[in-house]
């Protein structure tokens, strides 16, 4: 028990360092950020996990981490899904910026220069660039090897819940 009451306590700390980190520090680029955190918090868990159990170099000492581990996986992919969909869903963002107006809603017009198709292709395609998924050369893009790797990826995810 001791394995999953340290997941669910690391966890719900590193939530709120990350908040605090967006909300105040600002930093940049967000996945760096939640990624570099999240494997602090595994120490953080690791601590937790020896400071409360009753046996850690056994078997069940063994299994019962690695049952806080495998939860903190599964919240870590949750928890970044899920923020990213809030961060980059232009969709959401879009809903977002027409409950902000006063009168609680937007023309066409007015989203085309709230979210210009070439803004957000330029902000995209940019970001993509930053990782480090593809090079441009000669006014043509080329995937990298880690953005044939991560498109393939994403295709089996894709093909093994049926979407698009």
């Amino acid at each position: 028990m001791a394995g999953i009451f340290s997941a669910f306590v690391s966890f719900l700390v590193f939530v709120l360092i990350h908040w605090a980190v967006c909300h105040w520090l600002r930093w940049r680029p967000l996945s760096r950020v939640l990624n570099g955190l999240w494997l602090a918090n595994l120490a953080l868990y690791a601590g937790l996990f020896c400071a409360l159990a009753t046996e850690v170099w056994t078997r069940s000492g063994l299994i019962n981490f690695a049952n806080g581990l495998l939860l903190q996986i599964f919240l870590w992919f949750g928890y970044s899904a899920f923020f990213f969909l809030i961060e980059r869903g232009l969709s959401l963002r879009i809903l977002i910026e027409i409950g902000r107006t006063p009168q609680g809603k937007m023309t066409m017009d007015e989203i085309k220069r709230a979210y210009p198709y070439d803004y957000i292709i330029e902000k995209r395609l940019g970001q993509i660039l930053k990782m480090g998924y593809w090079v441009e050369k000669d006014g043509y893009y080329h995937n990298t090897e880690k953005g044939r790797r991560f498109a393939a990826a994403h295709k089996l995810v894709w093909r093994l819940l049926r979407i698009g």
